[in-house]
């Protein structure tokens, strides 16, 4: 688990893409899971379109159903980290995860973005 979370999308076809310690894309080498989700690679691989997201912790699963939004939706996960140095240049902590922000945008009909994230 990345920082106590991992990320799961699930396609139509009943496939699973989740994040896992390599964090490794399948489709793109060098790139990350999220990238192949938020880039619709396993759709374009022909497993169909997300119809679920998931940010899963050890205690904890937040889920949004990826059908109940509008088509051009996009997934959001980000995390914001924090490192401590010390005076001498050496590292004091290895990078902290201070929140998780996790959910989706889209267009609407009038060109506005719609944006709905939260902090975990």
């Amino acid at each position: 688990m990345a920082y106590g979370y991992v990320l799961r999308a699930e396609y139509a076809s009943g496939y699973v893409l989740l994040e896992d310690e390599q964090d490794a894309s399948p489709y793109d080498p060098g790139r990350n899971v999220f990238h192949a989700i938020v880039n619709g690679r396993p759709t374009e691989a022909g497993h169909g379109p997300l119809v679920a997201f998931s940010l899963i912790g050890e205690d904890m699963r937040y889920d949004i159903d990826w059908t109940a939004l509008p088509d051009n939706a996009r997934p959001i996960y980000y995390r914001s980290m924090q490192r401590t140095y010390a005076v001498d240049g050496s590292t004091d902590t290895g990078p902290v995860c201070l929140a998780h922000h996790f959910g989706y945008q889209y267009t609407d009909s009038d060109g506005r973005n719609v944006q709905e994230v939260s902090e975990i």
